[in-house]
This record gives C-alpha cells, structure tokens and sequence, in this order.
C-alpha cells in the first residue's frame, strides 16, 4: 500500500485572465478551476489514473470544510482517510493566470496542528502502516515543527516503510540527515543547500551518499539521476504546455509508482517523465492521460553526464 500524508491540503482555485493582471483594471477571466493542492495528495489522484496501485491519502483536514475537500477527492476517486482538525478550515490558495503567462499565487497558511492532532497522526502511522508499504510525506502544517517532522519520518522507517518526501530548506536537510529512501529537489534546492559553482550533478552526488534514491528534477529539462556510479539526464520531448503547476508532484508519481511495482532506477525515472511531461499538457494540478505516454517515450533522449 502507497500511503501520501498530507499535514497541510489546499483547495486551489485557479483563474485563467483574458488578458493580463493590471492594477486598478477591472480584470476579466476566462476559465476557472477549483482543483487539488498538496503534493502528497497529487501523488494519489495521480496513482488513481495509473491505476493497479493500492493507495490511500491521509493527513490532516480542516472540520469546516471537509466536504468540498472531499468532493475533489471524489472526483479523482481517490481513497482518502484525513484527521479532522476542530473549527478549523483547510487552507485555500488562489492562482492567477496571465494570457500571455506567469502567475500569482494568494495563499492562506492553512492549519495550525496540536500537539493532540499529532498524536492521532502518530497512532495513525503505527496502527496502519506495515513493512513494505511506501509512505509519501509532504511539507508539515503549522505547529508542525522540524522535530515533530523528524520525528514523524523516524517513526515511519521504524514501522520498515519505505520513505519519500518531496519537501525543500529545512525539511529536505532533515529528510536527507534520516537516510530515507527517496528525495526530489530541483535544481534550485540543491544550490541553495550547496552554494558555490559545484556541476549540479556533484552536489546531487552528496545527497546520493545518504538518500539512496535521490532525483533532481529540471523542469522542462527532464531529471537527472545515478546509476550505481554513472550520472544520467532524461529529456522529455517539446510538448504543449498548458499549466507546469504539480508537474514535479507527477514525476514524484511516476517514480513511486515505479517503486511499487518493482522496477528498476532507470524505468522509475522514465515513469516519472511521462507522468510529468503528461500532466503539463493540462490545466489540472493533478490530471495526466495515458494516451500521451507513447508520443513521450519514443521520443525521450537520455545523456550521461561527466
């Protein structure tokens, strides 16, 4: 079983303008979503599409409005058991689109967690997840400190799951110092945790001697990996490009998926490209269609990197 631990979801309301934000205009749109916010509850409606993969999303969940919440989760049909946390609402966050691109993003900081609600996570992690499983673990919600995440990730392994997080700053550092089994950071991540003029790939080696499964992810560049002792980069093909928002949360879904089916670095990675390449074609935070992974994997190119 995947288990994705959300501690802080969002409902993402998106706006598409006709033109572009200006100040003191009344400023007209043209689509508007409400979607998904939360990597960890990507993975899941995303693992919901692939299909063949037994997985449940849990986390935290404000009581207030747990129903449109749940009426997303529904939507992706995903298995979804959440802690509800009193008179509080799960956070919203709204993204602004320009016609001619870029965004902004408003976004309320969303749950404040006691140390009761952690309680009821930690019970929840020991009464239910077994050896084998793999646990996906996002950035934790206020009152939520870098110990209690240490905490939580220590608890995980001790229950023989096998740890991912895609989380960036002090929790990556924490996710890295745990040895657990899989991180993501992107580019940016990785200088900020190495400064200096290093190749990227040398730093990413760093993390590689801790996280045996560490990927950094390029945007439209693709990912870049190891293999025993040979550094790859991955380049999905040019595609349409609607929306990049959760992108990184795809590639995380592909490799887990890998993961959980057996296969080995290489083909994780793959999985990861067209889950990713796949969900940039559309507007949803969390939506891919299969029906683009053949164009995507016929026309990967894969470079070794020196």
């Amino acid at each position: 079983m995947i288990y994705t631990i959300t501690p802080n979801p969002a409902i993402d309301i998106i706006v598409y303008l006709e033109g572009d934000l200006t100040h003191e205009k009344n400023n007209i749109t043209r689509e508007k979503y409400v979607d998904l916010g939360g990597k960890p509850t990507h993975v899941s409606a995303i693992l919901e599409q692939l299909g063949d993969t037994a997985n449940k999303a849990t986390g935290f969940s404000g009581e207030l409005n747990k129903a449109e919440l749940v009426a997303i989760f529904d939507r992706y049909q995903m298995n979804h058991e959440f802690i509800d946390i009193a008179e509080q609402r799960t956070r919203e966050s709204i993204i602004v689109v320009n016609n001619s691109g870029g965004s902004y993003m408003i976004t309320e900081r969303g749950l404040k967690v006691s140390d009761n609600d952690k309680e009821k996570m930690y019970a929840y992690v020991k009464e239910n997840i077994r050896p084998d499983d793999i646990a996906v673990v996002g950035k934790p919600a206020q009152g939520f400190s870098v110990g209690d995440f240490r905490y939580l990730i220590r608890l995980l392994k001790e229950q023989k799951a096998y740890v991912a997080c895609d989380v960036a700053s002090e929790y990556l550092n924490v996710a890295i110092e745990e040895n657990i089994d899989f991180v993501k950071p992107n580019k940016h991540e990785i200088n900020d945790l190495f400064p200096g003029d290093e190749p990227v790939h040398q730093k990413l080696n760093r993390i590689c001697d801790k996280v045996p499964n560490a990927v950094c992810s390029l945007g439209s560049e693709g990912a870049l990996y190891k293999v025993e002792n040979t550094f790859y980069q991955v380049i999905p093909p040019k595609v349409e490009v609607k929306s990049d928002t959760g992108a990184g949360d795809a590639f995380v879904t592909g490799y887990i998926y890998g993961v959980a089916n057996g296969y080995d670095v290489s083909d994780r990675v793959k999985w990861g490209v067209l889950c990713s390449a796949s969900k940039v074609q559309h507007y949803s935070s969390c939506q891919i269609n299969k029906d683009n992974f053949e164009f995507i994997e016929n026309n990967l190119k894969i470079y070794e990197v020196r």
